[in-house]
């Protein structure tokens, strides 16, 4: 699996260089294997064409963004690629072509483009001014420390929703018949996907813990093969990682 974290922002300019800034950071640090991490501040045509040759199967951009909130606010938000008209692509490509840079022109780029994966997220900071030449403020500058440890979250948890992904549509349908154990792993995988969209864990874990009782001591669903057996330990088990490294993340900060 293939993740990209991406910076983006205008170079130099105050708080919107924070996405530089954030790449600096993260790139000295051990993200992974299949973790990529780059600057994205040339012109969202561009960044597409990068995209398209990575093909990663996540992207998780950081930038300073306007949006009326208070500075150096950090928002995560789970993206959806965005439906355009013709007159809105068209405004959207003329505005990239020209070198202008900014998360949602990059988006509306990319998915227009065919080129946006499955899974984006955004992590944004409110800037607090965009003086050129100017260091951050120190709004910005607490903003993007918590940006970060929002970003080192988001790819601890990228192998679970992976995984996620790749589980529901083999418990779809009637492939397999109605079990307690079929309807465990509907209720995880469904709060997963709002796990996905709102990044808060939610009941997650005791739905992990109802699962892991159901699988010990229910019949299975008829219909279940290896494979099935295989991906649900996994997705436990792979809760089970997830939750530990949170845990201990949590109990590092001071």
């Amino acid at each position: 699996m293939t993740v990209l974290v991406g910076g983006v922002g205008e170079l130099f300019q105050g708080d919107l260089d924070l996405g530089r800034l954030a790449v600096e950071r993260l790139v000295a640090e051990p993200l992974g294997p299949g973790v990529l991490v780059e600057e994205l501040h040339y012109g969202a045509v561009a960044v597409a064409q990068r995209l398209q040759e990575l093909a990663p199967e996540a992207l998780v951009l950081v930038a300073a963004v306007r949006r009326d909130r208070a500075p150096g606010a950090v928002t995560r938000r789970r993206v959806e690629p965005p439906q355009l008209d013709p007159a809105e692509l068209q405004a959207a490509i003329g505005d990239a072509v020209v070198g202008y840079i900014h998360v949602d022109l990059v988006v509306e780029v990319a998915a227009a483009l065919g080129a946006l994966p499955g899974r984006t997220v955004a992590v944004e900071v409110e800037p607090a001014r965009t003086a050129p030449g100017k260091p951050l403020s120190p709004a910005a500058e607490a903003g993007l420390e918590v940006a970060l440890d929002v970003v080192r979250t988001e790819l601890r948890r990228q192998p679970l929703l992976q995984l996620a992904d790749e589980l529901r549509p083999l418990v779809t349908g009637c492939r397999l018949a109605p079990s307690p154990a079929l309807t465990a792993v509907h209720r995880l995988l469904d709060e997963l996907h709002h796990v996905d969209r709102t990044g808060g864990w939610g009941a997650t874990f005791a739905l992990r813990d109802r699962l892991r009782l159901t699988i010990a001591t229910e019949p299975a669903s008829e219909g279940m093969d290896h494979r099935d057996w295989g991906l649900w330990w996994a997705l436990v088990e792979e809760l089970d990682r997830v939750q530990a490294l949170e845990a201990v993340t949590a109990r590092a900060v001071p």
